[in-house]
C-alpha cells in the first residue's frame, strides 16, 4: 500500500521505528489482525449510528476476578495501571464526571511507551454481561489529551467493549498543541500510531477477558477523530471491518482555520464581529434557500453549492458613518476570501477549499468564533495551529506566513499527518466498509474537502475504459458519503443533525462540538 511518511507506520507498532522489532516478536504475532469478515451497511449503520446491535449472540459472563486478573498482563512497552470490576450505577470517571445508570463493567487503563518520548494512555471498557460479541473504538478531538469518557459510556451501555485514547497527547489540550513541539514521537503517536496500538491492545485485553475475541470491531470518530478513522483506513486497512469517520481532520498541513483568522485580520476594517455575520447569513439565506434545494422558510441552506451570493449585495454606500448593518470594504474582501478559500499566490493552486455559504453565524465553530471572537475560546491567533507551531517553534507568528514556501515547508515536514491516500483498495479487499458524513455547515473544516476526497478515491478506483457510473457503484459498495444539511462541525445546527449518535446529543447550535451521523448520502 503506499505510504507518504517515509517510514511504514505497519512497522512502528510498540517499538518505535525499528521494524526488526515488530518482525520478530512473539507478542505482536500474538496480537495478530482478525479474520477478514464482511459487513453490511444495515448492521454497521445500527451498531455505529446509536443502536445497541447483537452480533453472533451474547456472550457469557465475564467474572470480576477475571477483570482484575488484567492487571498482571504483560504490555509490550507499556503496562496496565488499571484493571476494576466497576459496579453497576452512577460511575464516577477518572476526569470527575459522573455517568449515570452505568452497567457493571470492566475498566482496564494502560500507558505505552512505543519511544522513550511516548507517553499513551488507553482506556478499555468491558461489558460484565451482555456483550454483544462486538469492539467499538471512538476518538478524540482537537489535540485531544484526554481519554473521552463520555464515548466510552455510551459504547458501553449499547452493550459493546469499547476502547479510547488520550492519542499520547497530554499535557496538550484540544484547543492547544504547543506542548508537542520539537516532539516528533508524539506527533506521530497523535498522528496514527496511538489510535493503532489502542486497537492492538483493546483487542488482546478482551479477548483474555471473555476468553474470544470480538466477532466485528468497529471505530467511530469525527473530526480529530475522523481523521484518526481516515488513517486506520489508509495505513492500517485490516484493524476494524467498519470505520464511522464524520467531519474527518484529513488535511492537517493545510488549515482553512488559519485562513479564516489570517484574512479576518488583515486590518481593522476586516473583523467579522457576530451581529454581522448574522447579517449575512440572513442575506444568504433570503437568497438561496430555495435555490439550494429547500424552503423558503428554512433557516440553513439544503445544499449551498448551490448559492453564489456575493457579499458586493451588502457592500456599505461610500459616504456611510454607520457601518452595522453593512459590510465595509475590508469585511467585503476578507468574506469573499472566505468563500473562495486559500490559494498559492504564485501558482493559484487551491491549498484548502472555502468555507460554505450559510455557515457563517449561529454555530459554535462560525465565522466569528474562527476569528478568536467567541466568548467560549477567545483567541489573538488562530484556532488549532498547532502544525505550524511545531514546523516553526512556539514563537511563530502568523503574520508573517508565505502561503507559498512556507506552506511547502509544512507539507515538507509534517506530510504524516495528513490522511489522503485515496486508495482504499486493501480496506475494501477484506470487505471492510467505511461511511463518512459531514456537516454542509460545518465552518472549522470545509465540507468540500471531504467531498474532493469522495470523488478522488471514485477516480482512483476508475479502470482504463470504464464509465463513471461504474466507478461510482464500485465506490458506494464499501464507502457512501452524507452530507447534512444545516449541521455544523459534527452536530448541531438548525438543521437534522441528531441521529442516536454516540454522545446523545439533541443538536442545539450552541453545544460544544460533538460527534455526530450525517444524512443525505453523496452519489
Amino acid at each position: 500500500m503506499k505510504m507518504r511518511t517515509g517510514f511504514s507506520p505497519r512497522a512502528i507498532g510498540l517499538w518505535g521505528h525499528d521494524p526488526d522489532a515488530w518482525r520478530n516478536s512473539k507478542k505482536m504475532r500474538a496480537w495478530g489482525r482478525p479474520a477478514a469478515s464482511t459487513t453490511h451497511y444495515g448492521k454497521l449503520a445500527a451498531a455505529l449510528l446509536g443502536t445497541a446491535l447483537l452480533m453472533g449472540g451474547v456472550a457469557n459472563p465475564a467474572t470480576a476476578a477475571s477483570c482484575e486478573k488484567l492487571a498482571n498482563a504483560i504490555v509490550p512497552n507499556g503496562s496496565i495501571t488499571a484493571a476494576q470490576s466497576i459496579p453497576a450505577g452512577d460511575y464516577t470517571a477518572p476526569s470527575g464526571t459522573v455517568y449515570p445508570n452505568t452497567p457493571a463493567f470492566c475498566r482496564v487503563a494502560a500507558t505505552l511507551t512505543p519511544t522513550s518520548d511516548s507517553f499513551i494512555r488507553i482506556e478499555v471498557w468491558m461489558p460484565m454481561s451482555d456483550w454483544n460479541n462486538a469492539y467499538l473504538a471512538t476518538g478524540g478531538g482537537g489535540y485531544t489529551g484526554t481519554i473521552n469518557y463520555g464515548e466510552l459510556s455510551d459504547g458501553l451501555a449499547q452493550g459493546f467493549a469499547t476502547a479510547n485514547t488520550d492519542m499520547g497527547t497530554s499535557p496538550a489540550t484540544a484547543l492547544d498543541g504547543r506542548a508537542l513541539t520539537g516532539h516528533l514521537q508524539k506527533q506521530i503517536d497523535f498522528a496514527y500510531r496511538s489510535t493503532h496500538l489502542m486497537n492492538l491492545l483493546a483487542k488482546e485485553l478482551i479477548a483474555d477477558f471473555y476468553s474470544q475475541g470480538p466477532e466485528y470491531s468497529y471505530y467511530y470518530g469525527c473530526s480529530t477523530g475522523g481523521g484518526q478513522g481516515m488513517h486506520i483506513v489508509e495505513q492500517y486497512p485490516d484493524d476494524y471491518d467498519g470505520v464511522v469517520a464524520g467531519a474527518p481532520a484529513i488535511n492537517r498541513t493545510h488549515s482553512g482555520t488559519f485562513w479564516n483568522f489570517f484574512v479576518t485580520h488583515e486590518s481593522p476594517d476586516s473583523v467579522i464581529p457576530e451581529d454581522q455575520a448574522t447579517l449575512v447569513t440572513d442575506a444568504v439565506l433570503a437568497a438561496c434557500a430555495t435555490k439550494s434545494g429547500g424552503l423558503a422558510t428554512d433557516t440553513f441552506l439544503t445544499d449551498p453549492r448551490a448559492c453564489n451570493w456575493r457579499p458586493a449585495s451588502l457592500a456599505c454606500p461610500s459616504n456611510t458613518t454607520d457601518t452595522s448593518s453593512c459590510l465595509t470594504p475590508g469585511q467585503a474582501r476578507a468574506l469573499n476570501l472566505v468563500y473562495d478559500g486559500s490559494h498559492n499566490p504564485r501558482t493559484g493552486h487551491l491549498i484548502f477549499p472555502g468555507m460554505m455559504r450559510g455557515a457563517e453565524s449561529g454555530y459554535t465553530f462560525d465565522l466569528p468564533a474562527l476569528e478568536g471572537l467567541s466568548p467560549f475560546f477567545p483567541s489573538d491567533v488562530p484556532l488549532f495551529p498547532g502544525t505550524y507551531y511545531w514546523v516553526f517553534g512556539n514563537n511563530w507568528d502568523y503574520r508573517d506566513f508565505d502561503f507559498d514556501h512556507d506552506q511547502a515547508e509544512v507539507d515538507r515536514q509534517k506530510g504524516f499527518l495528513n490522511a489522503l491516500d485515496t486508495d482504499l483498495t486493501p480496506f475494501a479487499s477484506h470487505g471492510g466498509k467505511l461511511i463518512m458524513f459531514h456537516g454542509f455547515a460545518d465552518a472549522l473544516i470545509s465540507p468540500q474537502m471531504t467531498i474532493d476526497y469522495y470523488l478522488l478515491v471514485q477516480r482512483a478506483l476508475q479502470q482504463e475504459d470504464q464509465d463513471q457510473a461504474q466507478a461510482l457503484a464500485d465506490e458506494q459498495s464499501f464507502f457512501r458519503l452524507f452530507l447534512a444539511p444545516g449541521m455544523g462541525h459534527c452536530s448541531g445546527g438548525p438543521g437534522p443533525n441528531a441521529f442516536g449518535q454516540l454522545g446523545g446529543h439533541t443538536g442545539s447550535s450552541r453545544c460544544a462540538a460533538r460527534r455526530a451521523a450525517g444524512s443525505g448520502p453523496l452519489g
